[in-house]
Parts: C-alpha cells; sequence; structure tokens
C-alpha cells in the first residue's frame, strides 16, 4: 500500500495539482471550450500565489490524491482589520473516492482557521453538504435589474454611451489606483493588493474596464469575457454618473440589459439604482463560517453605524462556536459608538453555532424575530457582504 500523505502542498507540486484539479472539474468539457483553473482563477494558482501552499493535499505515493484550497485574505470593516479563509477547489480523483478524503481535508482546513486565529470563512457550495463542516448561508445584498426599456424612460431615449470603455492591464498602475481607491472609499472593503488587481477583478473569465470621457476618468465596470448581462463590479468617479457607465457597460457587453449586486452598506448606490432600476431583489451573497463573533459583530455593527443610526442598548450573547464558546456584552452608546467585550453576566440569549449566524446575518432568523430586547432589532441583520471578485 502507498504512503498516505495529508498536509499542505508544496511549491513543486503546482503543476500536479492543477492538472488534477482540471481533470476532477472539467473533464466532462468540451475539448475547444474546456474551462481550467489557472484562466478562472489567476489570482490564486499562478505561481506567485502559492497555489501549492494554500492546498492541503492528500498523496498516495507520489499522487496527489485530493486538495482543498485554503486561500487567505483581510478585509477592513469600518476601519477594523478582519482575517479571511477562503475556502475553494474541493476536489478527490475520481479513483480515490468514498475513503473520507473530503472530510479529511476539510476538518484539517477548520482547525487550520481555528489555530491561525481567522475571523471568518467563505465558501461556494451545496448547504447541506458542507453545513456538517459549519457553513450557513448568510448575509445580504440588492440584486438591481435595468434594460434599455428603462433607460429610455428616464432619459427619454436610448443615448449612445458619452463614454469609451479601455480594457485595465497590469501595465494601468495610475488607474489601477484610481480604482482601488474607489472601492476603499466604501466602509467594508477587501484588501487588493495593487500587483494581483487586474488578476482578482480577471475572475471567473470577468474583464475590467475604465471608462473615459475623453481622457478624463469616469470610472470604472468589470463584466464577463463573453458579454452577457451581469456587471460584476462597478463604481463611477461620480455617482450622477452611474447610469451613463451601466449605458458604456451594456454597450461594451453587447447585451440588452444588465443586472448588479450591491451591499446594503453602499447606500448611495442602492438609492442611485433603487431609483432608476427596473426591478430589485434581496438576496443571500455567499456561504460563511464565523470563528470569532465578537470581532465579527463588533466590524459589522459598526459598519451598519457608519450609514444608519442604531438603537443604544446593551445585549449579553453566548454564542457555543465551533472554535469556542464566547460570552460577550455587544454595546451601541447614544454616540452610535459600538463596543464588544467578554463579559460574564448572564446572557439575555444562548445560541448554538449554526444559530448564531443565522442570528448575527441570516435573512431570518426566529431567534431574532422573538427576542425581547427590541432595541438590538435595529442591530441585525448585521449588513455582511461577500464580492463576488473576492470570493474563491
Amino acid at each position: 500500500m502507498a504512503n498516505i500523505y495529508k498536509g499542505r502542498g508544496k511549491p513543486e507540486e503546482a503543476k500536479q495539482l492543477l492538472e488534477m484539479l482540471d481533470n476532477v472539474f472539467f473533464l466532462e468539457d468540451e475539448e475547444e471550450t474546456r474551462r481550467e483553473f489557472l484562466t478562472l482563477l489567476p489570482k490564486l494558482y499562478k505561481e506567485q500565489y502559492n497555489p501549492a501552499y494554500n492546498n492541503v493535499i492528500i498523496k498516495e505515493g507520489d499522487e496527489i490524491k485530493a486538495a482543498v484550497g485554503c486561500f487567505p485574505s483581510e478585509a477592513v470593516a469600518a476601519g477594523k482589520k478582519l482575517r479571511i479563509l477562503g475556502i475553494g477547489n474541493v476536489a478527490v480523483a475520481r479513483d480515490s473516492r468514498s475513503k473520507g478524503y473530503m472530510i479529511d481535508l476539510m476538518k484539517m482546513s477548520i482547525d487550520i482557521m481555528k489555530n491561525e486565529n481567522y475571523d471568518y470563512s467563505l465558501l461556494g457550495g451545496q448547504r447541506q453538504r458542507y453545513g456538517f463542516f459549519g457553513y450557513e448561508p448568510i448575509g445580504s445584498e440588492c440584486r438591481f435589474c435595468i434594460d434599455k426599456g428603462n433607460i429610455r424612460r428616464i432619459l427619454g431615449e436610448m443615448p449612445k454611451s458619452a463614454y469609451t470603455a479601455r480594457e485595465v492591464t497590469e501595465a494601468d498602475t495610475e488607474i489601477i489606483k484610481r480604482i482601488k481607491a474607489l472601492n476603499e472609499s466604501l466602509p467594508f472593503y477587501v484588501d487588493r493588493s495593487e500587483e494581483a488587481y487586474v488578476d482578482i477583478l480577471k475572475s471567473w473569465e470577468n474583464v475590467p474596464y475604465a471608462a473615459f470621457d475623453g481622457e478624463e476618468f469616469k470610472g470604472y465596470f468589470v463584466i464577463g469575457k463573453r458579454g452577457g448581462r451581469h456587471i460584476s463590479e462597478i463604481r463611477a468617479v461620480d455617482m450622477s454618473d452611474t447610469l451613463m457607465l451601466i449605458v458604456c457597460a451594456m454597450e461594451t457587453a453587447k447585451s440588452e440589459e444588465a443586472s448588479l449586486n450591491v451591499p446594503l452598506f453602499d447606500t448611495e448606490l442602492c438609492d442611485y439604482m433603487n431609483k432608476n432600476c427596473g426591478g430589485v431583489s434581496i438576496g443571500t451573497p455567499e456561504m460563511i463560517n464565523i470563528f470569532n463573533f465578537g470581532r465579527f459583530i463588533e466590524a459589522f455593527l459598526s459598519v451598519k453605524a457608519s450609514v444608519t443610526k442604531l438603537c443604544p442598548g446593551r445585549l449579553n450573547l453566548l454564542i457555543h462556536g465551533v472554535k469556542r464558546d464566547e460570552q460577550i456584552a455587544v454595546t451601541v452608546d447614544e454616540n452610535n459608538a459600538v463596543s464588544v467585550e467578554e463579559t460574564d453576566e448572564k446572557p439575555d440569549i444562548e445560541l448554538s453555532h449554526s444559530d448564531a449566524i443565522h442570528f448575527v446575518g441570516g435573512l431570518y432568523s426566529k431567534d431574532r424575530a422573538t427576542m425581547q430586547q427590541a432595541f438590538a432589532q435595529s442591530w441585525f441583520p448585521l449588513p455582511f457582504f461577500s464580492y463576488g471578485l473576492d470570493n474563491v
């Protein structure tokens, strides 16, 4: 029987890792359109980002038979830094299934997050499959739709865009800085390095464009390589130019309509789109696992406080988390300042791990709906959001 290795990958194993992942996920693709992880997610799988080390793997002898990606990032929420680990490429070779490899690697990934003090983890996948490891779907985003008919009625005609779209490349260092500044003007953002910025914006076969009126930079947008209606990310320098920026994106994508997802804390863009869109719905952006509830609550409640007035009060929570029990007091004072501290006071509410995730960020929570502390009804759900281009 071959020796079994379980642990992080080594740099020299990157090529074998990618070959295994591509075979697991894309072997059945048509040859002329076959996908590969290196082009789908260059921000993760290019050699300089150390993809092998950012995977926990199982080898049988010299062959990689299973892998789970553990990709770190940092976010800033109302000035507070949060450590994130994104889980991706959960894969077991076709000839090595039913050996418990996926469970082993997911448990190893959870241990990494507990031991290295990550605040939360993101994952895209089937809820019941990953709920076993503590992941739950929470968060909120406005999903806006607009089409040429809407725009004609707003403007009296369907104008040709006044802007010129230019694809953004790694050579556009000054434009990247301006795009980065626009992104970081919000109360929550993921810290994207300038060196990796274009690779991040190209995630999932997207293409980033900067829009210009002559030589004046008006904003940017990101759309799919093959066109289509969805705008993955968009931001105008002046909010009043957003509609013309959308027209430019639609022309570039050769689409009759557009859709975009906007976090609730981006109140300026939500208000603008709410007045101009053809339709809007509320959705849940991602699956999440929380390891430090106190830090998570303080960060995202501070984000909420930065855009809305909260009712003052103090709420004592006892949360039986997957990492540890957290007995915390959450306070909002008369000045709308948020603080979270450990406490030995009797809890107002006691929650299991999964119930706590839904309580703080779910679209619905029975515990939240029935709690007696009316002041805290203005606190939750927290405005958690996960930008699609930052996801794994």
